[in-house]
Order: structure tokens, then C-alpha cells, then sequence
């Protein structure tokens, strides 16, 4: 796709034809041009925001959001092996409609030769704002996204069946995680020096001693499972006057409910923040899950799991450290995740889960 220009006629044809067989174009309605212009900076996606003009006649929405597998070779080979579109495009158009979160609506499938499909969706450009790891993070913000993870649990807590079975997703258990903990052990050894630089010898320790029992962790992740965002950080959200608009499914998890809460959490807030509403959010996690039916959750297993969840922030972004590109900003967005994180696993005695 030619950013800011208008796009090859077929590219038009094509989204038109999905706008059609998704039901956001009437039949008989054509797109006559499309101006594309990139939006966001997913490191597995290349997005744009793109402009439609029809042509007399029946029209549909005035600009879409359309995700494609990465122009980056390099990119584009770990989104294809990690099965990132094929698992985001099984979210939006079979998982989504029964859910109750604020995510953007599902358009269509985009063909893109031999390669799989991209995603056109709903465009919120205009209404919302990207959230940012280095100047948000508010308990407004923490509020909104907290208030809307019952309802995407409760539909299919502990339920494969109604999920659709669970190979396509993250399933985060030791038998799953091995790679992930080489890659944590890899990381941390070529990036301490850098990001390590900006922690206390407290959380520097820990991340270490994880590292080397990380496995053991993993293994004590047992049941109940559920659908779990995994990577629900603030840049992949979107904030408007309805609150919170959780973006990004490509690594959707079938995992402990206490994963996103925990990850959030110790990410998005200042230590001292998050510790003084953390216990509260916790409780209305507890109480949205029982109201939607969802029974054996209680608190004292849910501030247990927590506790031990708050590794879900180490094991994550320290891994992923890997694939980070050596900027200043990239580093410090790092940092502070890891810096954030670290602290909510020593406040919450991580180590005793290994």
C-alpha cells in the first residue's frame, strides 16, 4: 500500500468487496478511491488509516483502519510463524460479538496475494487518542480497562469448547514457556547494562534470579483458564470520552484470569500509584466476574494468583527485549515497563512462587 496517495484501483475493489460481504456497504455500492496514511508503530503490522470515496450511489463508512502483515521481511516471517493475523482475525470475527469490552468492530478481510489476509476495522481515529507508556497512565485510564476485563473472561471461563478449542491461542504453562525463558535469559544478558542501568540492585537481582527459575514459576500457572489479553499495556490502547478501547489481538492467551490484571497494573502505574488502588480494583475484579456467573473466583485466590501473575510483566518484557530496535525512546519505554514491573514483583514476594 502507497501511504498518503491514492492506492493501486484493485486495492479499492478489494475493499469494497469486503465492506460488501461484511455488511458495512450496501449492495451496489463501490468504492471509487482510497488514500492511505500510516497510523501506529506495531512492530508485526503495518497500519494505515484509509480515506474512501464512493461512487454514486450507496456508500459505507467515510475511512477504515486497515492492519496488513509488515512490509519488514524480517517482520513479516515472526508474525507468519507466531500465527499473529490468522489468531487476530479469529478474534474480531468469531470471539468478538460475544463479548461486552470497547474494541474496535471487524469489517472485513483484506486479500494480500499468497500471504494471509489483513484486517479492515472500524476507524476511531477521529474520537480517540493512542494511549502512551512514557506520558499516560492515570486511575482513570487503569479504571476503565479494569472495569471491562469480566467481560471478556466471564464468556468462556474455563470453557475450550466454547472458545473453539485452544491450540491457535497462548497458552502460558511451562510446557509452552520454554522458549519464552531463553529468550528472557538472552535478553537480559545483552540489554542489563542498558536497561538494567535504570533499576535498583533490588529489582536488577530479581529479574536475574527469575530468570534462572522462571520455568518452575510457569508451572505452578494452573487452572481456571480463560481469554486473556496477554500484552494489555498502555500502547495498546486507545482513549476517548467512553473511556478505554483495547486494541492489538495478536497474542491473545488462553491463560490464568489473573494474568491481565496483574500485567496492566504493573505497567501502567507509578509503584507508589498502583499501590494504593490495586487492592480495590482486585476486589471489583472478583465481584464483575461473580455477576456475570462466574463462580470458584474468589478473593483470596484471586489475590493469590495475583501475586504470583505479577511475573506475567518480568517474563514478557524482559523476553521482548530481544526484538526491541536500539532507540533512546525504545530503551526507556522498556525500562520503565520492567522498572514498574520488577517492583510490583518484589512488593508482592514473586519469589516465593518459584
Amino acid at each position: 500500500m502507497n501511504p498518503t496517495t491514492q492506492t493501486e484501483p484493485s486495492m479499492a475493489g478489494d475493499i469494497a468487496e469486503a465492506l460488501r460481504a461484511g455488511g458495512s456497504l450496501p449492495e451496489g455500492g463501490n468504492v471509487e478511491q482510497c488514500r492511505a496514511k500510516p497510523l501506529g508503530a506495531g512492530q508485526l503490522a503495518d497500519s494505515y488509516r484509509v480515506e474512501l470515496t464512493y461512487t454514486p450511489g450507496p456508500s459505507g463508512p467515510s475511512s477504515v483502519f486497515v492492519k496488513l502483515p509488515p512490509s519488514d521481511t524480517h517482520s513479516a516471517a515472526t508474525a507468519s510463524r507466531i500465527g499473529a493475523f490468522d489468531r487476530e482475525r479469529f478474534f474480531y470475527a468469531e470471539l468478538r460479538p460475544r463479548l461486552d469490552i470497547r474494541t474496535p468492530r471487524f469489517l472485513g478481510s483484506l486479500p494480500r496475494g499468497g500471504g494471509p489476509p489483513g484486517l479492515i476495522l472500524q476507524d476511531l481515529s477521529s474520537a480517540t487518542r493512542p494511549l502512551d507508556q512514557l506520558r499516560d497512565g492515570t486511575i482513570e485510564q487503569v479504571e476503565s480497562v479494569a472495569d471491562q476485563l469480566a467481560g471478556l473472561q466471564a464468556p468462556f471461563w474455563d470453557d475450550e469448547d466454547a472458545v473453539g478449542g485452544t491450540d491457535r491461542f497462548y497458552n502460558r504453562t511451562e510446557d509452552h514457556i520454554t522458549g519464552l525463558a531463553e529468550r528472557y535469559k538472552q535478553s537480559w544478558h545483552r540489554h542489563r547494562d542498558t536497561v538494567g542501568a535504570l533499576l535498583n540492585p533490588q529489582q536488577r537481582q530479581l529479574i536475574e534470579t527469575f530468570g534462572h527459575h522462571c520455568l518452575s514459576w510457569a508451572s505452578g500457572i494452573r487452572g481456571p483458564r480463560t481469554l486473556v489479553h496477554q500484552d494489555l499495556r498502555l500502547d495498546n490502547l486507545l482513549w476517548g470520552d467512553a473511556g478505554a478501547w483495547i486494541v492489538d489481538w495478536q497474542t491473545l492467551a488462553w491463560t490464568s484470569p489473573a494474568w491481565d490484571l496483574a500485567f496492566f497494573l504493573g505497567t501502567a502505574l507509578d509503584p507508589d500509584t498502583r499501590r494504593r488502588v490495586e487492592q480495590r480494583l482486585l476486589q471489583a475484579h472478583v465481584s464483575a466476574l461473580h455477576d456475570r456467573g462466574v463462580q470458584g473466583w474468589d478473593i483470596d485466590t484471586a489475590e493469590r494468583e495475583h501475586r504470583r501473575l505479577s511475573g506475567s510483566v518480568l517474563i514478557a518484557m524482559v523476553a521482548a527485549l530481544a526484538f526491541v530496535q536500539p532507540t533512546a525512546r525504545g530503551f526507556e519505554m522498556f525500562a520503565s515497563l520492567i522498572h514498574r514491573g520488577a517492583q510490583q514483583a518484589l512488593d508482592h514476594d514473586l519469589l516465593s512462587f518459584i
